[in-house]
Formats: C-alpha cells, structure tokens, sequence
C-alpha cells in the first residue's frame, strides 16, 4: 500500500495529525533504527497529544479566564504573600477535585487572588478536568437572564458538571434575599460534582453580615468553608510590583 493512499484513509478516519506526523516523520528519517512498532507507537502519541491540546484549548476558550494565561509555574512565592510553594503541591494533581474540596482566597486587591486561582484552574485544565471562572456579579445576571428565559436549570446543571468553579469577588456586596437564595442553589449543587474556588476581599468570619437571612448565611459558610483549603494572601500589591517593574 503506498503512503499516499494510508494518509488519506488516515485522513477519512478523522486521524489528520497522524497522518501529518506520518509524513512528516518519513521525510525526516524517524524511522532509523526504530522497530515498526515503535514507530507507530509514535504516531499514535503525536494524534494523542494533538486532541489533548486541543480539548485544553477548548476548555480555556470557555473558562472566561484572562488573556494573559495564569499558570502555577509563573506564580511568585514569597513568605509574606501567605503562601509557599510546599501549600500548593495538592493542586497539582486532580484529588482535591476528586474529594470535592473548595479552596477559599481572602485578601486585599491586587494580592494576586484572582491570578492563583485562575493558575489552579488551569492546572485543572491541563489534567482533564474543566474549569470556569465567574466574578459573582456576573454570575447573578447569568442567573437572572436564565430564569427570564427558562433555561435556569439547564444553567445550574452546566455549573455542577463544571468540576471546577471558581466565584471570583465573592460576597464583596450585601446580597438581598433572592441572589443569597440563588447562590446557596449553586453552592448546594455544585458540593458534591466538584469544587468551588472562592476569591474575595472579604475576610470569611464577615461573611454572614452580607447575607440577609441567617439561616442562608449559615447554610452557605457551611457548604463553602467546610474542609476547605484557606489562604489569606498578604503583602503588596502584585499589580504595584508589575508596574515598578517596567
């Protein structure tokens, strides 16, 4: 069988980079010294990572992180930020999803909270696992528009299949009675699908003063802080630094 007619079956099997990589391995003299079985063992790894890229590709595309791509390698540490390196290891691997752990960020503006919690996002990301971030003002007009059109379930069924959701300003106002109600639905939800990053200025022992109705308040931090990972992030602020730095 000539090469040309395998690329276009490979083709016809939706296999384009294997049949790319075929082509391109063959015009550079890979198979040297490689036994046919490691060959193709080679051309299977080069169409596995091309679709693993592109499904982290995708996933990036609806995570509605920031263009300019946080990631854990790229993190600053520095024991007056709160937080060494030795704290972040658990997220590098996909158990604390597993175990529906939540990860909560207090601190001031600018400490970086929003940065780490998109870079632990990403890390998610890059193993499988989707992501998406929402600043929680956003997230009530999200609810809002959905409930107007009916679609308010479908939309809390997209956020607990989601196995990670990051609430980005979170409680940074007084809630009224309808968004406390609503965001201890996706609290409820989302606890045993996965888990919730938390970002907010607000130190978690005030949280129940934003929240209108105690028994909510109580439900919420409950749900929320049990069990979760806790880092309050001191220091300077990192888009001072940045700046200082140009």
């Amino acid at each position: 069988m000539h090469i040309e007619q395998v690329v276009t079956q490979l083709r016809a099997m939706r296999l384009a980079n294997m049949a790319d990589s075929l082509l391109s391995r063959l015009k550079n003299g890979d198979t040297r010294d490689l036994a046919p079985e490691e060959f193709v063992a080679l051309l299977v790894q080069d169409e596995f990572n091309a679709r693993q890229s592109r499904k982290l590709s995708r996933m990036l595309g609806r995570a509605n992180f920031k263009p300019q791509q946080a990631c854990m390698e790229n993190i600053i540490y520095d024991a007056a930020r709160g937080f060494a390196k030795k704290d972040l290891i658990v997220f590098t691997t996909s158990n604390w999803i597993s175990d529906a752990r939540n990860i909560i960020l207090t601190g001031a503006t600018g400490t970086g909270k929003s940065y780490l919690a998109e870079a632990i996002g990403f890390a998610a990301c890059k193993q499988g696992f989707a992501a998406v971030k929402y600043r929680c003002p956003i997230l009530f007009e999200e609810v809002h528009s959905a409930k107007g059109t009916g679609t308010y379930l479908k939309f809390l069924k997209k956020l607990a299949r989601t196995p990670v959701l990051i609430l980005d300003d979170f409680l940074m106002q007084t809630l009224n009675a309808q968004d406390a109600a609503v965001l201890l639905e996706v609290i409820d939800e989302k606890q045993q699908t996965g888990s919730i990053i938390a970002t907010t200025q607000l130190p978690i022992n005030k949280w129940h003063a934003r929240v209108p109705d105690p028994t909510i308040a109580d439900a919420i931090c409950d749900r929320l802080v049990h069990a979760a990972y806790k880092f309050h992030l001191d220091g300077d602020s990192m888009r001072k630094q940045k700046s200082q730095n140009k």
